[in-house]
């Protein structure tokens, strides 16, 4: 009987304890929903994060924001007092190119290029669509590139172009998708980016993330 209890209480203690790490965001469970953070986390991917880990360049960051529902994971780019800056889509951070292979951009690809790699656009379905009969542009990482001896021209919104779509106070000053700043990150605040960088709704559009936005910073 006084192992039944014990089993018992050691169960329910547990229970509250699971239950507790969940409403103070210690252990939270996350399924990515949309494509925004691809190729590194794909959706119905099950991410662990925890407020007990600090955010910090690099890491991803779950957070919610005013006017949006849901909750949002995407990569940190920037913190308070770095300055960032997007030229033709390559991330500047403090002035240095930020090597950043993984992520996905657009980029425009012949029919006849293309015809070189359609079984690894069938097998891992990079994002694609045609302007005309013989002109696509595509979503590859820097290291696709590479491994299939690509010479593709990005597909980008040029420097001084209005983008309606970004943050207002970002619009005024004609950044847009790929020509953004250079901007200082203000005080308690974070720069995020999803890796699938034209295909996420980030803080170019969403404007800077604050540290009451965060809910917890991904572990796994």
């Amino acid at each position: 009987m006084k192992t039944v209890i014990t089993l018992f209480l050691l169960g329910g203690f547990m229970i509250m304890a699971w239950v507790a790490a969940r409403l103070t965001h210690v252990v939270d469970f996350y399924s990515i929903p949309t494509s925004s953070s691809e190729p590194t986390y794909r959706p119905g991917n099950i991410i662990i994060a925890s407020r007990l880990k600090k955010p910090d360049t690099n890491t991803f960051i779950c957070f919610k924001t005013k006017g949006e529902k849901g909750t949002f994971v995407f990569r940190c780019i920037a913190k308070e007092g770095d300055v960032v800056e997007l030229r033709d889509a390559i991330v500047y951070l403090n002035g240095k190119k930020k090597d950043e292979p993984y992520t996905w951009n657009e980029y425009y690809v012949s029919q006849k290029e293309l015809n070189t790699i359609q079984g690894y656009v069938n097998t891992y379905h990079y994002p694609l669509y045609n302007i005309n009969d013989s002109l696509y542009v595509i979503t590859l990482s820097g290291i696709d590139i590479k491994n299939y001896n690509l010479n593709l021209k990005p597909h980008i919104a040029l420097k001084g172009i209005v983008d309606s779509t970004v943050f207002t106070y970002f619009r005024n000053l004609k950044y847009n998708t790929d020509n953004f700043g250079p901007i200082k990150v203000p005080k308690n605040s974070y720069f995020l980016l999803g890796d699938n960088r034209h295909n996420a709704l980030d803080s170019r559009y969403l404007g800077f993330i604050t540290k009451d936005d965060i809910i917890s910073t991904v572990i796994r």
